[in-house]
């Protein structure tokens, strides 16, 4: 087995095990406060387990694996994005449905997306245009700063060198896209950074 789907296989594995005990958990707590009434420390530990079930989802798809003919509906892709930004400096917007879209499709997407979140230090809102290909992606803000290096190496194959954790989804990206064959256009200005596939 290649070294990078069963890195795939092993991510699907955590989050799908991960995500049932940490929904238990915020089925206990909003239990208890129905029973107890609610109070700051059951709303912060009830919060807390839905930001870490809504990123168990998305990380599921972003770095899990996914078979070729898999399908994700737009309800199911949209709620799960914007859930897993919905409680940071970041929110997502979706202007149009696009009824169901590959998998792979989905997860290039959400890749992006954490791109995307990369060069918005201070938070924004990313928008996603669906094409009839994937999707539009556009960030309007003052205050971007696009890891240029990285950027670079996604969008025209150069080296990307030595790689931090937190960059991993640049070269992933790069990989998904090669593999379901999606040319990414890109177009970024002091306060703009738009891609398209």
């Amino acid at each position: 087995m290649h070294p990078k789907h069963l890195a795939d296989m092993i991510s699907s594995r955590i989050c799908h095990d991960l995500i049932s005990p940490v929904g238990a958990i915020s089925n206990g707590v909003e239990l208890m406060q129905e029973l107890n009434g609610p109070s700051p420390e059951m709303e912060l530990i009830s919060q807390s387990a839905e930001n870490a079930q809504a990123k168990l989802m998305f990380f599921r798809v972003a770095f899990g694996a996914s078979s070729v003919d898999a399908m994700v509906s737009h309800t199911a892709a949209a709620s799960v994005a914007q859930k897993m930004f919905a409680n940071g400096r970041i929110s997502v917007e979706f202007s149009e449905p696009w009824g169901d879209r590959n998998r792979n499709l989905v997860k290039l997407l959400y890749l992006l997306l954490l791109c995307v979140e990369s060069s918005l230090p201070r938070g924004g809102l990313i928008r996603c245009l669906p094409t009839d290909s994937g999707w539009e992606i556009s960030v309007k803000n003052d205050r971007l700063d696009p890891p240029e290096t990285l950027w670079k190496a996604l969008l025209n194959g150069d080296a990307f060198g030595q790689l931090a954790s937190q960059e991993i989804q640049f070269l992933l990206a790069r990989d998904i896209a090669e593999t379901i064959n999606i040319t990414l256009t890109a177009q970024f200005s002091p306060s703009t950074l738009s891609l398209r596939f």
